[in-house]
């Protein structure tokens, strides 16, 4: 109360400011992302709209890296256009393209307004560590309430969005708080509340029992071992203790679903589907199987990019051309959608498939600068902070792992999701470059 009463002076002198509100949305933004509905693109939209109200704020040169990084966004989005043209706008493609093209174009005052608030990267890195905490005890709870009620056939977390994004989400999350914990190393309480966070985020990702989730996990952490010069060294910079830690939460978790028929299945199925796919009978409808639903949209997507390479077929328009190979007796019937028949937008479950069908050689041109060109930026910038070029690189590969068998590019949510994570982490790499710069220039 005493605190309360000293501080009503320092209340009182309170002037608003737009950066003030985002700081407070971009900490918010990775909380709730598959906890509570429309949690994440809604908190984008506030975000945008802050941003446009904050416009005439915008006072400041724009380095070469972040102009051409601006540049990428905009032209991924005019590729969609032209794209959606020239195959003519269909009910499908006007979906896709405002669900998640449009998401892309506002990112850029986003990061005019965002580029404007100093350290903005700091607030964002106090959150994920909460971000992965929440979204691994939500998974905790779906996969436990489910295992409790003897829901066995098909048992998995999901959240509110289901468990390929759960599962995704929460390694992103879960990585993402590791690499914060070395941003937070002089501060003990969010170093602990990071590495927990990465753990909790791991059990996030194992209970959604999504295959891709498993491998991106397991190549991420590969990574950050690669990154940090080996386990040695990773044993070093954490300690032996808290790595002994992080085990025992972990063996008890694997060994708990390793115990699980459905679970095990999910796992041996990554090596009979593909087989099953190969050998099957292909004058009859091929049994479906959710790699081989797979395979074969990815063969319908390489004959979408032999008949339109340039710009493709147009975003949310896979179905119907798809469903066309399967009538003229290119595809099987595996893969026929009656939605995409009757309007509905489909993809291709990979992104780098999907962009050669949809948008063709433009636009998966365009899919990879924006996915490697801050990976580039981030090894150019690597001696500037030891932080900020692993928190790139470690971002970029969720996303890059993410779009082997998914499409997160076409959906609000996940579309949102790396627009703030990338605009936040880019604005860190330039500012941080920039800083770096003027020390220099200062002591000549």
């Amino acid at each position: 109360m005493n605190n309360i009463i000293r501080n009503i002076p320092a209340i009182k002198q309170y002037q608003f400011s737009w950066m003030h509100v985002g700081i407070a949305l971009v900490f918010l933004f990775p909380l709730f992302t598959n906890t509570l509905r429309h949690w994440a693109s809604s908190t984008y939209v506030l975000l945008v709209l802050v941003s446009l109200f904050s416009i005439n704020k915008y006072a400041y040169d724009l380095k070469k890296e972040e102009k051409i990084f601006l540049a990428i966004i905009f032209l991924h989005v005019l590729s969609t256009g032209i794209s959606n043209v020239l195959s003519g706008w269909t009910r499908a493609s006007h979906t896709w393209f405002f669900s998640a093209d449009m998401r892309l174009l506002f990112a850029i005052p986003v990061y005019l307004y965002l580029r404007s608030i100093p350290q903005i990267w700091k607030y964002l890195l106090m959150a994920i560590p909460l971000g992965a905490i929440i979204i691994g005890v939500t998974g905790v709870v779906d996969f436990m309430l489910r295992y409790i009620r003897g829901d066995l056939t098909m048992i998995l977390a999901e959240g509110v969005y289901g468990h390929i994004f759960q599962g995704n989400i929460s390694v992103l999350w879960s990585v993402l708080s590791y690499a914060a914990s070395g941003y937070f190393r002089d501060n003990k309480k969010m170093r602990m509340l990071c590495l927990s966070g990465a753990l909790v985020g791991v059990i996030g990702a194992l209970v959604s029992v999504t295959r891709n989730a498993w491998l991106s996990m397991i190549l991420l952490y590969l990574l950050v071992f690669i990154m940090q010069g080996g386990v040695v060294n990773v044993a070093k910079t954490m300690g032996v203790k808290r790595l002994v830690i992080i085990g025992a939460a972990l063996l008890p978790v694997l060994y708990f679903l390793s115990g699980i028929d459905y679970v095990n299945a999910r796992f041996n199925r990554v090596f009979d589907e593909p087989i099953a796919y190969f050998n099957a009978d292909r004058s009859k409808t091929i049994e479906f199987t959710s790699i081989g639903f797979r395979l074969e949209q990815w063969r319908g997507a390489l004959y979408a990019f032999e008949e339109k390479p340039i710009f493709g077929h147009g975003v949310g328009n896979t179905g119907v051309v798809h469903n066309r190979y399967v009538k003229e007796g290119k595809l099987n019937d595996l893969i026929y959608q009656q939605s995409a028949d009757n309007g509905n937008p489909t993809h291709t479950h990979s992104v780098y498939f999907s962009y050669l069908g949809d948008k063709g050689l433009v636009g998966l041109v365009l899919i990879l600068l924006m996915l490697f060109y801050p990976v580039y930026v981030a090894m150019q910038k690597r001696h500037y902070s030891v932080d900020a070029w692993k928190f790139q690189m470690l971002l970029s590969g969720a996303f890059v792992l993410a779009s082997l068998t998914e499409h997160p590019f076409v959906r609000n949510n996940w579309t949102s999701i790396f627009i703030v994570t990338s605009v936040v982490s880019f604005i860190w790499l330039s500012t941080l470059g920039q800083e770096r710069n003027s020390i220099s220039d200062s002591h000549r």
